[in-house]
């Protein structure tokens, strides 16, 4: 049995601040034990991410570089009895997930996103044309991507070079013992490309946990002074993404795309047109470049609360992010725009889906003035249950007690 004074170690594997926010809200659910975030992202978002720690008084280290051997001490520095992470296709994922395995202690990762990324199989790890013509292609994009340091890059490299045969891309086909899933479509799809359903779990996600509270339309009123939005307008909200930091856009396609959002907007007298960025990536001078030219007076913001502004909003506008799901969760009716091609995720989910730009103005009008007679709020409720599952405000404690088991199943 254990004693309930019995204090056991962890380890948060984090990139970002939303990482950290997801697993801030699971570590309330765990007093006895003692976790320990550890970033890997060291190139970029250092001081980003060393304020965040601060502000919220967390326990954290640094990685020195992107190495086994700094994985390997901070493994025997800190003797974790379970290892948390939000991906396991990420480089210091995979090692720190590989360390694990060969110390016999359990992993967990908690899904941190969408599965909305194009997803596919190596044909064979054999097949060296195949694997070494895709790992150029990435290696291109990545040393001509200006948003990435240099540093970056040559660590990218490495990694590439030393443990790339093995690295596919595709989330959820790590070697983490256990997978928290938001719903039963990730679980079923991850089932399907040959994932053991032993090792999934859904729990929904931690990053609904707080929505119930901005349902209360008196919370979304005193929201709407707070973020001086004038009465009477109504709120369309862009939740963007980090598409051309990420190297998958140009900047030209990201004000193509801003551009025709506020091409539209200027037609409606009674809308106010909000950004929120996906911050720390993306810099708010770049929109403010863009929208500089079009007669509104947006509001953009970038470290606000995401569900703040979800809450006021009327109307929702994306490409493809998580941050579209939990607008549906709080039945926020949105307009999917799928410029590229890319994940159709959302086109069966009730939202207002489209695939050619021109077609925003109209598409918006629908949604701004007529938005239950656009979507399909049945749709979006079975979409949000088939996705994440409950949101019931208790998928912290459901991954906390997972947590938990897996490290009373080790020790016995």
């Amino acid at each position: 049995m254990m004693s309930n004074n019995l204090e056991f170690n962890g380890l948060f594997i984090v990139s970002n601040t939303a990482q950290v926010d997801m697993f801030r809200s699971i570590r309330e659910y765990l007093p006895d034990f003692h976790f320990k975030f550890v970033n890997t992202e060291i190139f970029t978002l250092l001081s980003d991410m060393d304020d965040y720690f601060r502000k919220y008084g967390l326990d954290y280290i640094n990685m020195n570089d992107w190495s086994m051997k700094s994985v390997q001490q901070i493994m025997g520095d800190e003797k974790p009895d379970i290892l948390v992470s939000g991906h396991d296709q990420s480089p210091m994922d995979i090692l720190f997930i590989k360390t694990c395995n060969e110390l016999g202690l359990p992993s967990l990762t908690v899904q941190d996103g969408l599965l909305a990324a194009v997803r596919f199989e190596k044909k064979s790890v054999n097949n060296k044309v195949e694997y070494f013509y895709k790992m150029f292609l990435r290696l291109f994009k990545l040393f001509f991507n200006p948003y990435r340091p240099f540093k970056y890059k040559v660590s990218r490299l490495k990694f590439e070079f030393k443990y790339g045969r093995g690295y596919s891309y595709t989330y959820g086909r790590g070697e983490s013992s256990k997978i928290a899933v938001f719903g039963d479509n990730t679980k079923n799809l991850l089932v399907g490309e040959g994932v053991s359903p032993d090792r999934l779990m859904v729990t929904g996600s931690s990053k609904f946990d707080d929505l119930l509270q901005y349902k209360d339309s008196k919370v979304k009123e005193s929201l709407r002074e707070k973020y001086g939005v004038p009465s009477g307008k109504r709120v369309v909200l862009v939740l963007t993404s980090w598409f051309v930091e990420a190297g998958l856009w140009t900047p030209e396609e990201r004000r193509f795309f801003v551009s025709e959002i506020a091409k539209a907007c200027v037609n409606f007298k009674d809308v106010q047109l909000i950004f929120k960025l996906h911050a720390p990536h993306e810099n708010k001078q770049d929109y403010i470049k863009i929208l500089k030219d079009y007669p509104l007076s947006p509001l953009i913001y970038d470290t606000e609360s995401l569900h703040e502004l979800i809450c006021i909003s009327d109307v929702v506008v994306s490409v493809s992010s998580t941050a579209a799901l939990e607008a549906l969760a709080l039945d926020k009716p949105c307009l999917i725009v799928n410029m590229d091609n890319g994940s159709k995720i959302f086109k069966d989910g009730g939202v207002l889906f489209i695939e050619k730009t021109d077609s925003i103005p109209m598409a918006l009008e629908r949604l701004v003035y007529h938005p239950w007679e656009t979507v399909d709020r049945e749709k979006m409720r079975k979409f949000v249950y088939d996705e994440a599952f409950k949101v019931d405000g208790e998928s912290s404690r459901r991954i906390s007690d997972l947590i938990r088991l897996m490290v009373v199943k080790k020790i016995k």
